[in-house]
């Protein structure tokens, strides 16, 4: 009986102590829940409402980069760049761990075409107390080099 008491007991902690995850890799959906937020910063940027993109950043993006020094990239963007007219999503990957030890991470980069220069963009996200947040947020363009010495 001692035996058995025991056995049970140890089933029990072995079961109890288990990480159960499941993995998933570029699903369309997850793409689409990340595009929802990206989507969301797009238009605010369009429409100059830098004030309400800093919601969209994760805490410890705002650790490293204060709302001034994003305000000053959006600022430098504009002036060297152009306004944004439209963007378009050219890859993605997405990496999802569900169960016991959660974790969603996407990747999203865009072609910005605006005004004078057309960008490459790209937001990596995560996913914080069920809220997907823009964790870093990168603007890569030849126009930033151009002097306007021809």
């Amino acid at each position: 009986m001692k035996k058995k008491s025991f056995l049970l007991v140890l089933t029990l902690v072995s079961l109890t102590s288990c990480n159960f995850n499941s993995f998933y890799t570029d699903r369309k959906s997850d793409k689409e829940d990340a595009e929802s937020v990206t989507t969301k910063f797009y238009y605010l940027l369009r429409d100059k409402k830098y004030q309400d993109t800093y919601k969209l950043f994760s805490p410890r993006f705002l650790e490293i980069t204060n709302e001034s020094k994003i305000k000053d990239i959006y600022d430098a963007s504009d002036n060297k760049l152009g306004s944004i007219k439209d963007q378009n999503l050219i890859s993605w990957k997405t990496n999802i761990v569900e169960g016991s030890n959660p974790k969603s991470e996407y990747l999203l980069v865009y072609e910005v075409k605006r005004e004078k220069f057309i960008s490459k963009e790209t937001i990596r996200l995560e996913k914080e107390n069920d809220t997907i947040k823009i964790l870093a947020y990168n603007v890569q363009s030849d126009g930033f080099l151009d002097t306007g010495i021809k």
